[in-house]
């Protein structure tokens, strides 16, 4: 199967409307920057407690 064959038939026009692609890539890329951002911010918080109970 050629690359986003599959992402063209089974998900664009069923999951979203085609016409709002560009607005669900970015809606994509600012969940996966939240969720590393805050992976970031509790390994961070964590390492601030752990140094602070020795």
């Amino acid at each position: 199967m050629e690359r986003n064959k599959f992402i063209d038939h089974y998900i664009t026009g069923v999951l979203y409307p085609r016409d709002a692609l560009e607005l669900v890539r970015i809606l994509v890329a600012l969940c996966v920057l939240a969720s590393w951002t805050g992976l970031v911010w509790l390994s961070r918080r964590r390492g601030a407690r752990t140094a602070a109970a020795k």
